[in-house]
């Protein structure tokens, strides 16, 4: 009997009831579908944030990294929650009062049209990536966890189904209850693990012995594997991903109030940093105990080395994780498809009384194309910085015309989110640049941050002069 295999098929089954209960009681509301406007109170909108946040990166990405940056491989979660928090302060309250119900509406009535149309193409394009990098991520974990089972094709295959299924079949409203499953499978999980490898199976001495003789790996350091500058660049690219991508700040729409929609990003933050830590310390502990394996394999022959009902929820958890960040930012895609592009056609209007179906009928379509997506990209952690990275001239655009509204150009923000995409292609194919910045973020945001406020500084026609009435409704709180 697999054991961990049924633990897999029963979590998945329990989900899937959830999504058909709450697609029965959205009542076939189109909008309340992707949305789930005003339900959530403070603590579903944190398990919300951190479900989205807590991913196949910030968990089996983090005990992979941990191997040549140590413990230091956890700040990846701590730069997540900072980014949150800082969304907290500038973006989330102001979202909710713009009575704007996607990023690229916003950013369409703050500049023109043209930049609505550039942010739609970047949230499509970043959000995409991230949603095809979970369904590897997913079949990473199924596969290595799983091998009688799954291999990569096949356990991606079905991480992309489940994952399509989940948001197909409950919406925004299924996505926010779920997550109170994932995030209290991913915390048991990881513990159960942690306590069980590190005292039971002698983890934790085994790691101080290494970490003591080790005179290439600073295993134990909080900063020195990474390194400051390093740590200092994913905090840069986590503000631009959660000051302006639709898949997050669309969370902050899902609470009450106000009150509720920031004290729950603040809250969710808290809750991203132990998991990263966690995960770090149980990379450094597989590879003390199994030297010599490679870095994707290590913990999971340590977790199927637990006890079966143990290697089944911790292996439940890990998928919970990568579920939770897929689902999530599949709605947000769905709902810049659904609201930024279709809805907007003159097809899309004769049908505005189909939302229910057509919103479906997207998140199938975005499903499908981020699958055979997946199929082209590589590293997971790498891939993601550099599409997160994009993130950072988007969150530019946002907070100059919400923050900085006398200063900034209308025109800034079509040039800025271009420069950003070109930033990313040059990153990626001109091997040059990398000799020049240690960081794609720094890249990112000089190259973005300069082009904002030199075309802002020479541009007469500024964001607030035609836009009077949508900035008293921003500012008022």
């Amino acid at each position: 009997m697999n054991t961990p295999l049924i633990i897999v098929i029963l979590y998945v089954a329990f989900l899937l009831g959830l999504g058909i209960f709450m697609s029965k009681k959205e009542k076939k509301d189109g909008e309340n579908f992707l949305l789930y406007k005003g339900k959530n109170g403070t603590w579903i909108t944190a398990v919300t944030i951190a479900g989205l946040a807590i991913g196949g990166a910030s968990t089996i990405g983090i005990a992979q990294n941990a191997f040549v940056a140590g413990l230091s491989a956890g700040w990846y979660n701590v730069a997540w929650a900072f980014g949150a928090i800082v969304a907290s302060f500038l973006v989330v309250k102001r979202f909710r009062n713009s009575g704007h119900n996607t990023v690229t509406g916003l950013v369409q009535d703050l500049f023109d049209k043209k930049t609505g149309v550039m942010m739609t193409i970047a949230m499509i394009l970043i959000q995409c990536t991230i949603i095809a990098l979970q369904y590897i991520a997913g079949g990473s974990i199924l596969a290595s966890l799983l091998p009688d089972t799954f291999n990569i094709a096949t356990g991606t295959f079905f991480s992309f189904l489940i994952f399509m299924l989940v948001a197909f079949v409950g919406g925004m409203g299924s996505v926010s209850l779920s997550n109170i499953i994932n995030i209290s499978l991913i915390y048991f999980g990881i513990i159960i693990a942690s306590i069980m490898v590190f005292f039971n199976q002698g983890g934790w001495d085994a790691a101080m012995q290494m970490a003591s003789t080790s005179t290439d790996v600073p295993y134990l350091s909080f900063t020195d594997g990474m390194g400051i500058p390093a740590i200092i660049a994913w905090m840069i690219v986590m503000c631009g991903n959660t000051n302006s991508i639709q898949g997050v700040i669309q969370i902050g729409l899902t609470s009450k109030d106000n009150k509720s929609a920031v004290n729950g990003f603040r809250l969710g933050a808290l809750m991203m940093i132990p998991i990263g830590f966690l995960c770090a310390m149980l990379g450094i502990s597989s590879k003390a105990l199994i030297p010599g394996v490679d870095a994707t394999l290590a913990l999971p022959m340590i977790i199927l080395s637990l006890p079966p009902v143990i290697a089944g929820l911790t292996l439940s958890a890990l998928w919970a994780a990568d579920m939770s960040t897929a689902c999530s930012m599949l709605i947000g895609c769905s709902t810049t498809v659904s609201q930024d592009i279709f809805f907007k056609t003159s097809m899309g209007k004769k049908y505005k009384d189909k939302a229910f179906i057509i919103n479906k009928a997207i998140i199938l379509v975005v499903g499908l194309l981020t699958y055979i997506l997946s199929s082209q990209l590589g590293s997971i952690l790498n891939a993601m910085k550099v599409c997160l990275s994009m993130a950072i001239g988007t969150s530019i655009v946002v907070l100059g015309g919400l923050c900085f509204s006398k200063f900034a150009g209308k025109n800034a923000g079509f040039f800025t989110i271009l420069v950003s995409v070109l930033s990313a292609g040059a990153w990626l194919f001109v091997p040059g640049i990398q000799n020049v910045f240690s960081d794609v973020g720094y890249l990112m945001l000089l190259t973005t941050g300069v082009t904002f406020i030199v075309v802002s500084l020479f541009d007469k026609n500024k964001v607030s002069s035609k836009n009077d009435l949508t900035q008293q409704k921003i500012a008022s709180n």
